[in-house]
């Protein structure tokens, strides 16, 4: 496990992509903070990680507001006592 005792934050992790990585990551020894602003399906993939054996925690965020953003990573040192990566994967779409 390559990932081991470390913890992660995904920002965008509640589908697609960022998904993949959460997974990916707690399937690689990762305790991982899920971000994104779909909280039920953050909320879900935060329980397939634990599924895996790994401790994760959903957060309902807003990467495009400084406030949540500050919020997330500290609440993540909070709950895990450190934050080894960060996966800055929420995209934004302007039209």
């Amino acid at each position: 496990m390559k990932l081991q005792n470390r913890v992660a934050l995904i920002t965008g992790a509640a589908q697609g992509i960022g998904r993949a990585i959460a997974l990916r990551f707690a399937a690689e020894g990762a305790n991982v903070a899920v971000a994104d602003l779909q909280e039920e399906k953050a909320i879900a993939v935060a329980k397939e990680i634990e599924s895996l054996g790994r401790k994760a925690v959903a957060f309902k965020a807003d990467v495009t507001r400084e406030a949540d953003a500050q919020r997330i990573v500290t609440r993540t040192v909070d709950m895990f006592g450190k934050l080894n990566i960060l996966v800055n994967n929420a995209g934004i779409e302007y039209c």
